[in-house]
């Protein structure tokens, strides 16, 4: 009979040392019944497997931050004047309207048409980085301070750049709507745009900048 019940506690051992090498902490333990019978037979060990866990008891909660995409413009953007083949207004009171370009991914091109922009910088020497803008207080301004909204793309190999200063930068060579007209070099569009102050009707396709018309203000 000694046999037998040294037979059990061992059998009960060795399922407590299979549940304590486990790393499930929320498993619930099984439940385990030993019999020892009379000398003529061995002790049976019988383990009854633990119950499985409720469905939904542990919930999962992911945070998915909003796209930062001008989706939901502020009243700076006017929701009507959508960047398209139309040339916007040159005076216009509010930045146009991008819709769907998502300004927390990597900076890119503005969508195809005419965008009425501000250069800000060139970032080597084929790609350009530029602004939106808009007419306040008697000159251009761009996004506030810490506003995202920016973009860039290459200047396209033929781009067409109309000064309004002319290619040396000291002249007026304006049409009746104060717009260049001195067709310059895409060297000079380049060494202009990195300069920070060129002002512009700028035509984006697939991507690349394929014409720049400087705005005399």
């Amino acid at each position: 009979m000694t046999t037998y019940i040294r037979q059990a506690v061992l059998a009960v051992a060795v399922l407590s040392l299979a549940a304590c090498s486990g790393t499930e902490a929320a498993a619930p333990a099984a439940t385990v019944t030993v019999t020892a019978p009379a000398p003529s037979g061995p002790a049976t060990v019988t383990a009854t497997p633990a119950a499985e866990p409720t469905p939904g008891s542990t919930t999962a909660q992911t945070t998915s931050a909003p796209p930062g995409s001008v989706t939901e413009p502020s009243d700076d953007y006017d929701q009507t004047d959508v960047i398209g083949p139309k040339q916007p207004a040159i005076q216009g009171a509010k930045f146009q309207f991008d819709p769907g370009h998502d300004f927390t991914k990597r900076i890119s091109p503005s969508s195809d048409g005419i965008l009425r922009g501000r250069f800000v910088t060139m970032q080597d020497g084929d790609t350009a980085e530029y602004v939106p803008v808009r007419w306040e207080g008697g000159t251009f301004v761009g996004p506030a301070e810490g506003d995202s909204t920016a973009y860039a793309a290459r200047l396209a190999p033929g781009v067409v750049y109309l000064s309004a200063t002319g290619c040396t930068g000291n002249d007026q060579t304006i049409n009746d709507d104060a717009l260049g007209t001195e067709r310059c070099t895409r060297a000079r569009l380049a060494e202009h745009a990195a300069q920070g102050r060129l002002t512009a009707m700028i035509t984006v396709r697939n991507g690349q900048i394929t014409k720049v018309v400087e705005i005399y203000f």
